[in-house]
């Protein structure tokens, strides 16, 4: 059985991506945008775990702790870490304490980092476009390396093994649909995520009978790539 969460968080993109993350993992989470609404919450229902940002807090950690624990004493209380404040890292460290917590020693998945660091590998035969998912990426804590053709991302694949390939279908060369089934006969737990001008249905289900785990319709907004990574990430290595 998955275990009800509280999460508090005052900025509106992560509160949403921790949420669609964690609810398509099968958690039940709630999330609350100011910490004093927490406790409000717990005369309708009993979470097995809050996570709270200490300096985000109308009083003192410790006071609020205190207060949740005289309600329901069962209830785990987690401070988050307040230096680590994207999404992926939060998603990681939230997932990695409920599991110590559920089994004790446990730890995360074969104990491999699922998106903190993760390794992504950009294919596009547009530069700019390359450019642009690289420096935003790269700001959210993850490690991007480019390809700018079919054929250079083969070569990258088979010699890094990236965690995540974000995949151009149409460019110049060697076309996406290719690459991926290259990608899937390298090895099958690389995660890669098609990206497209175009909505060809057909093409669609062609890649998804390769194993495409994702697709993207360009242009796509940064904040949806982001969190089509972290839900395909964590479902595919942490459940």
């Amino acid at each position: 059985m998955f275990e009800t969460i509280i999460f508090s968080h005052n900025d509106l993109e992560i509160r949403n991506i921790v949420y669609e993350a964690l609810t398509n993992l099968g958690y039940k989470i709630t999330t609350v945008p100011a910490q004093n609404d927490v406790s409000k919450l717990l005369d309708k229902a009993r979470p097995d775990y809050i996570f709270l940002d200490p300096l985000l807090c109308d009083i003192p950690a410790e006071v609020l702790i205190q207060k949740i624990k005289t309600i329901d004493e069962n209830i785990q209380v987690i401070l988050l870490d307040t230096k680590e404040q994207t999404p992926q890292v939060i998603i990681e460290n939230m997932l990695k304490i409920i599991r110590e917590k559920s089994s004790p020693g446990a730890g995360l998945k074969d104990g491999r980092r699922i998106l903190f660091k993760a390794n992504i590998l950009v294919v596009d035969d547009e530069n700019e476009c390359v450019e642009l998912v690289k420096n935003y990426l790269s700001k959210r804590g993850f490690n991007i390396d480019t390809a700018l053709s079919g054929e250079e991302a083969m070569l990258k694949v088979n010699t890094a093994k990236p965690d995540i390939v974000l995949l151009d279908i149409y460019m110049t060369g060697v076309d996406g649909l290719i690459v991926l089934k290259a990608i899937k006969d390298i090895d099958k737990r690389i995660i890669v995520i098609m990206t497209t001008s175009l909505g060809d249905e057909k093409i669609i289900q062609e890649s998804k009978k390769l194993g495409a785990d994702g697709y993207l319709i360009k242009p796509f907004n940064l904040e949806t790539l982001e969190k089509t990574i972290i839900e395909n990430a964590i479902k595919k290595y942490a459940a």
